[in-house]
């Protein structure tokens, strides 16, 4: 049975290559040989592991028996019922791991990573791994944000948002953006839709011939 050396939590906040905003959360790390009492102990710091969109499950690459230390990991990871999440196995410490370890490995891990913390190798490929993989925002919101408001559009730049297009009207910044179920209810003071929209979206493609005028709202 394996438990756990880190046992508090740190959540960071980071971006996609292309902008989107996610959340890092770094929740346990894995010893031998504890007593299967002090996991039912620690279940709620694991129990964070079932809320993710992705479990970077991060192996030390220079232990002699690196499939050993997933396997284990795995039976916990099964029994928070988190196997459904998607998983990338990240094979850190390769500076220092036996090359025909890594190479088995890369055989038995198709979705994995290979990296270094300390000289930095693979960090770039694991950051495109975890854009690739994280759920990309799909429902699409159209926002008037007045400009007093401008903090809702820095808000959209680091939220998990994709901003498609922005125009200036007289009454604010229009805004169409891709965003998850619980950004838009953050949004939901700024959505507009109906009339108001159509006339907004009308007098845009009215003014598409003068890139410098602002349009004014009916």
């Amino acid at each position: 049975m394996l438990l756990f050396a880190t046992l508090d939590p740190t959540v960071r906040k980071a971006q996609t290559p292309d902008g989107i905003g996610y959340t890092l959360s770094d929740t346990v790390g894995f010893v031998r040989s504890l007593p299967t009492q002090l996991v039912e102990a620690f279940r709620s710091t694991l129990e964070e592991v079932a809320d993710a969109d992705v479990i970077l499950h991060v192996v030390d690459a220079s232990h002699p028996d690196p499939e050993g230390q997933i396997r284990a990991v795995r039976e916990v990871i099964a029994d928070l019922d988190a196997r459904r999440i998607p998983e990338i196995i990240v094979l850190n410490k390769a500076d220092a791991a036996d090359p025909f370890i890594l190479e088995r490995m890369r055989q038995r891990e198709p979705n994995h990573v290979i990296v270094s913390a300390r000289t930095g190798e693979g960090i770039d490929e694991l950051k495109q791994k975890i854009a690739d993989t994280i759920p990309r925002p799909s429902l699409e919101v159209k926002l008037l944000i007045p400009y007093n408001h401008g903090e809702v559009i820095s808000r959209l730049h680091a939220w998990d948002a994709e901003i498609k297009s922005t125009a200036f009207v007289s009454d604010g910044t229009f805004v169409t953006a891709l965003v998850r179920e619980d950004v838009a209810a953050e949004l939901s003071d700024y959505v507009i839709d109906g009339e108001l929209l159509e006339v907004l979206e009308l007098e845009l493609q009215e003014s598409a011939s003068e890139p410098e005028a602002v349009c004014e709202l009916a």
